[in-house]
């Protein structure tokens, strides 16, 4: 197995791990710090347009919003930017179908300023972990329906059809995955 395939395969046993953990209540801080309010979603992000890359999204409710975090591995090195987008359509091959990018109603901040801009390492390898707040995993302004799409650089560009853009992973945000499936 390629060493960093292993890498975000182990980080994503470790995070499915305490994410059970979590849900068992077997340790109370854990539940508390990992699980908040509730189960959480998720997304598998794949490749498009000759990418190589992969990423895992985790998100649960805390506080005001989610807590997400993202593993990403195989990546050129440079700056990305995580965006989550309207539609749970990862189709196309320039991700013109995942929409726009989103935020909940009312938001303070740009659907396209959302989440962070973060650096992938010399090893193509990044972990993202933030606050999002205002999103929810379920109700009015929920995760459920959208999709996460990595976009290369800084900004989150809007797609046109059958046009070349910066969008490089996409993946549909749903129930959690198990890792024994």
């Amino acid at each position: 197995m390629h060493a960093l395939s292993s890498s975000v395969l182990l980080r994503s046993i470790a995070a499915a791990a305490c994410l059970t953990l979590a849900a068992c209540g077997g340790f109370d801080w854990l539940s508390t710090s990992i699980r908040g309010s509730g189960a959480g979603v998720q997304a598998v992000l794949k490749p498009v347009g000759g990418s190589s890359g992969r990423a895992d999204a985790t998100f649960v409710d805390r506080g005001n919003g989610v807590f997400m975090t993202i593993f990403l591995t195989n990546l050129p090195p440079g700056a990305y930017r995580v965006a989550i987008h309207r539609d749970s359509n990862c189709t196309s091959p320039n991700l013109f179908s995942a929409g726009p990018a989103w935020a909940p109603a009312g938001s303070v901040v740009a659907p396209q300023e959302l989440l962070p801009v973060f650096r992938v390492d010399s090893n193509g390898d990044a972990t993202l972990t933030a606050q999002v707040p205002g999103v929810r995993t379920t109700g009015p302004d929920s995760l459920q329906g959208r999709s996460v799409v990595l976009h290369a650089g800084t900004r989150v560009d809007e797609a046109l059809p059958g046009v070349p853009n910066n969008r490089v992973l996409c993946g549909v945000i749903g129930a959690p995955q198990s890792f024994l499936s």
